[in-house]
């Protein structure tokens, strides 16, 4: 039965919204909504009936079977937008899936309105539409935005009426996707009505902050949507302080409580970083540091450091008295009072530790120190600065942190790095783009579909040179993809590199979307693709006499694609089993050669003049009849070496004792005898030897003289040393080459050139 909110005739009217008001019964809610499935326990009889009908059997008892079905994709993300409003700690909640609201129309029948989610605090109201497909792809949102909008004003006048008592609350209508690929139209005309937008990026970043952070997270939420807009409740606080300059900056150092600082701090992270936005630096929260840094305080702990702010907005400062020796002023400083207006530079945790406690710490003192209008790319060379020296900052995030620290750079170097860092955020946030949502985020947990990193996309890109590349440590050379400023090498390089993995997704979305199980949208594998794109490129220019530079990035995308054509056939087709045999090469700089290599050879079906520097040595290496010959030349090495050094040991010692005696380390004959009681074979004890051994054996003192006239091999172009023996420490390495096929490493030309040669010389001296 559907659950409604209720218009009921009154002088003037009055409505009413049937929300949660009861702790105990909204958390009964949650543990239902956090499921991804419907459950049921039913007789034996029951369930067979539920098992046609899409239920799985979960459990069996004796008189009873628990069920399961899947819920749909649209109601997950129902559950899931509810679930986090109800971690943001919303005093009231819309009960039940058919949430209704009473309209009422003027010259019309009344209308009751399903809200799919209604969250309502003190001074602010969300209301939440939620959209979803099965599968990421486009759809129209036209119509659901329109209908929304229009409701806008009505439902307003419902919630406002409803706090009649008190002053009108700040409403935040808000459209959450999951699967749904914005079209710029929809997505216009989503901020022409002031409809935020939340994508399943946006949501899964809100989920995790609420799970840190609890009910505090909803000031951090709301900043993000109400930035500039009043907090009521710190309306005229103000606090005494004082003001001075640091390193020519304004500063104000004052004491407060938790409670206030919580309500207009605003840390901003990495994980909502966008590109063409304002830099951005910290990390996301640490749960672990935040239960430590709350246990702390508890235990009655305090802090004697400051939490460091940055404020954005003017700020009232009224003196009292001003020092002249030390430029000091003593006065009362009025807060911010608006949302989003104080960025917390460091001390992100320490704050946050309050944000569970209760009333009692939180209105105990922190010390505080806030710059006026401090720039903010001074903030994140001050978060690095202060950091730095307290707590390694990952890897992760530096990569990150370069598009925003070095942007601007004079040194090659560092400008290239930051114009990476751009380009790899700008392609993470497209939302219509084959690397949506699939960079790993400092912070965020890693799903097999965010299966790319930073520093892996950055070494990608250093590598293929499309971006340009530093030449002598102090010129930056222009790449292809090089814009006439470096805002336009971003938009130009996020369009092509877009265009050009699109049409890879194309070929197999269903590989693609598997990330690393898929062995397409890996590190390694856009590291490949990435080489290709230049290679490709590269070829267009001196065949075709191309300007890559003069060409626009779709014109661009439009000279490579019918290349990457024999590829998509390739993957069209293909499945898991087919892309695990051809494209999972080892890590390293030799998986991406490899792998660049591979789609090398895909593309030379369609253009049998593609070359690219390498590859032609890379095809010989491949040659099977090739790598079966030189496994066969080291089988044969390692059988005449075992042959020749145990024969002789039997001679001089005798079929009894020459295990014994030939072999003085004790270590060496353990191992033997260990290996050859797990092999139920139980082959003689110099069967399980490494190769080696073999050289330890022959190298020794009184066995020198008798091997010497077989083994001592000098290297080409050695002098010569008392004991040749090199030769066989470079044969054990070749052997791991076959036996280890994963392993960063695989046989080159030189390596059969060597083989060739010491085969040779070895049986040559056997006779």
């Amino acid at each position: 039965m559907a659950t409604r909110g209720r218009y009921v005739a009154k002088k003037g009217g009055d409505y009413s919204l049937d929300m949660h008001a009861d702790s105990g019964e909204a958390r009964r809610e949650y543990i239902d909504r956090s499921k991804r499935y419907d459950h049921r326990s039913v007789p034996p009889e029951e369930a067979a009936v539920l098992l046609t009908q899409g239920w799985t059997e979960h459990r069996r008892f004796k008189t009873r079977v628990h069920v399961r079905r899947d819920r749909s994709h649209d109601q997950i993300l129902e559950n899931r937008a509810w679930c986090l409003l109800y971690n943001l700690g919303y005093s009231a909640i819309s009960r039940g899936r058919n949430f209704q609201v009473l309209i009422r129309r003027r010259g019309a029948d009344d209308l009751y309105k399903q809200i799919d989610v209604l969250a309502r605090d003190e001074e602010t109201v969300l209301v939440l539409e939620c959209k979803s497909r099965q599968v990421m792809g486009k759809r129209s949102l036209q119509h659901d935005l329109a209908e929304f909008a229009s409701l806008k004003s009505p439902l307003s006048t419902v919630i406002n009426y409803h706090y009649s008592s008190s002053a009108k609350p700040k409403i935040v209508w808000m459209f959450v996707t999951a699967n749904i690929v914005w079209s710029e139209p929809d997505w216009q005309r989503a901020q022409g009505h002031s409809i935020r937008r939340v994508t399943e990026r946006e949501l899964g970043y809100y989920e995790q902050l609420a799970r840190h952070l609890g009910p505090a997270a909803r000031y951090q939420v709301l900043a993000e949507f109400l930035a500039g807009q009043k907090i009521p409740a710190l309306a005229d606080r103000q606090v005494p302080a004082i003001r001075g300059k640091l390193g020519g900056q304004t500063y104000y150092s004052f004491v407060t409580t938790p409670k206030d600082l919580l309500k207009l701090a605003f840390v901003n992270h990495r994980t909502l970083n966008d590109p063409n936005a304002l830099p951005t630096y910290q990390r996301l929260l640490t749960k672990a540091r935040i239960n430590k840094i709350q246990s702390y305080i508890e235990s009655g702990g305090y802090f004697p450091t400051n939490i460091l702010l940055n404020v954005k907005v003017p700020t009232r400062f009224d003196i009292v008295k001003a020092d002249k020796a030390t430029g000091v002023t003593y006065g009362y400083l009025y807060l911010p009072d608006q949302y989003k207006s104080a960025w917390v530079i460091d001390g992100q945790h320490r704050l946050y530790g309050y944000s569970r406690l209760s009333n009692r710490f939180l209105d105990e003192n922190l010390l505080v120190v806030a710059f006026d209008g401090l720039p903010t790319e001074r903030e994140a060379k001050l978060f690095v600065t202060i950091n730095h020296e307290q707590k390694s900052v990952p890897r992760t995030l530096l990569d990150d942190l370069q598009g925003d620290l070095s942007w601007g750079s004079v040194v090659p170097g560092n400008r290239l790095a930051a114009l990476a860092a751009r380009v790899i955020g700008r392609l993470n946030n497209q939302f219509d783009g084959p690397f949506y949502n699939r960079v790993v985020r400092e912070g965020i947990r890693a799903t097999p579909q965010t299966c790319l990193t930073i520093p892996g996309l950055r070494l990608g890109l250093h590598q293929s040179k499309l971006l340009g590349e530093a030449v002598l440590k102090n010129h930056y050379a222009p790449g292809p993809l090089t814009g006439a400023t470096d805002a336009d090498t971003v938009a130009r390089a996020g369009k092509f590199l877009g265009g050009c993995f699109e049409h890879i997704r194309n070929g197999n979305p269903q590989l693609w979307d598997m990330g690393r199980n898929g062995f397409v949208c890996t590190n390694v594998g856009v590291q490949g693709l990435l080489l290709l794109a230049a290679s490709l490129i590269r070829h267009r220019e001196e065949n075709e006499g191309i300007d890559p530079m003069g060409l626009s990035a779709d014109q661009l995308v439009g000279e490579v694609e019918v290349f990457l054509e024999p590829i998509k056939e390739k993957l069209r087709d293909a499945d898991e089993a087919w892309a695990k045999s051809q494209l999972n090469v080892k890590y390293g700089s030799g998986g991406r050669r490899q792998y660049h290599f591979r789609l090398c050879r895909m593309v030379r079906q369609l253009e049998r003049g593609f070359s690219p520097p390498g590859y032609d040595i890379w095809r010989e290496e491949q040659s099977e009849e090739r790598n079966e010959a030189a496994e066969s030349q080291i089988r044969d090495i390692a059988k005449e070496v075992h042959s020749i050094v145990f024969g002789k040991l039997r001679e001089v010692y005798g079929e009894d004792s020459y295990f014994e005696d030939g072999i003085r380390d004790v270590k060496v004959r353990v191992k033997a005898y260990e290996r050859q009681q797990e092999d139920p074979k139980r082959l003689a004890l110099d069967s399980y030897l490494d190769f080696l051994d073999y050289k330890n054996i022959v190298s020794r003192k009184e066995h020198w003289a008798i091997f010497k006239g077989v083994f001592d091999i000098a290297e080409p172009g050695d002098k010569g040393l008392a004991k040749n023996l090199k030769w066989m420490i470079r044969i054990n390495e070749l052997r791991r080459i076959p036996a280890h096929p994963t392993k960063d490493r695989s046989f080159t030309l030189e390596d059969f050139a060597y083989l060739d040669w010491i085969h040779g010389e070895l049986f040559r001296r056997i006779g």
